[in-house]
């Protein structure tokens, strides 16, 4: 009783039409906020052209969510690299590299003292944990362990900072 290819896309179209509030929800803690809408626009276009059977589509379609977010970021970042490029002139005076120098490590500093008083006012677990797993390298595995907690309640912490420092990015550009 295998279904043909027009009705399994149909239930999945059906799946996604239901759980289109949650994908929303799910790119939005990913820190697609103000793309989410795009982001889940996106993974509706790519479903349209599958073909084949999906076993699971409930996870088959949080993951592309996932994917979709992740192709998001990684374009922004290209663009931004390419930009940048563009917009460094290409023959400056050796003082003025060492001024654009000075500029940077000044505002890294600034910035560094955002992100601190950012991490500050999310406040602990959820800020130690951050600096742990992203500074010190520790694995969530780990810090699920050391802090007495289960894996899910780390990444609900881990989602927190991360949200509470892409907001500072958002609030720069």
């Amino acid at each position: 009783m295998d279904a043909s290819p027009e009705h399994q896309a149909a239930g999945l179209e059906a799946i996604f039409a239901e759980m289109r509030p949650a994908l929303v929800r799910r790119a939005a803690a990913m820190g697609a906020a103000g793309d989410a809408e795009d982001v889940v626009q996106d993974v509706w276009l790519k479903l349209r052209g599958v073909d084949a059977p999906v076993a699971s589509p409930h996870a088959y379609l949080l993951r592309m969510v996932y994917t979709a977010v992740l192709d998001r970021r990684r374009g922004l970042r290209r663009a931004a690299a390419r930009d940048a490029v563009w917009q460094s002139p290409a023959n400056l005076a050796e003082d003025a590299i060492e001024t654009a120098d000075a500029e940077r490590r000044l505002i890294a500093v600034q910035t560094l003292q955002k992100v601190e008083a950012r991490l500050i006012e999310l406040g602990d677990p959820a800020a130690a944990i951050f600096r742990r797993h992203r500074i010190d390298g520790v694995t969530q595995k780990k810090l699920a362990e050391d802090f007495g907690m289960g894996l899910s309640t780390i990444e609900k912490h881990l989602r927190r900072a991360y949200a509470v420092l892409l907001d500072l990015q958002e609030d720069r550009a």
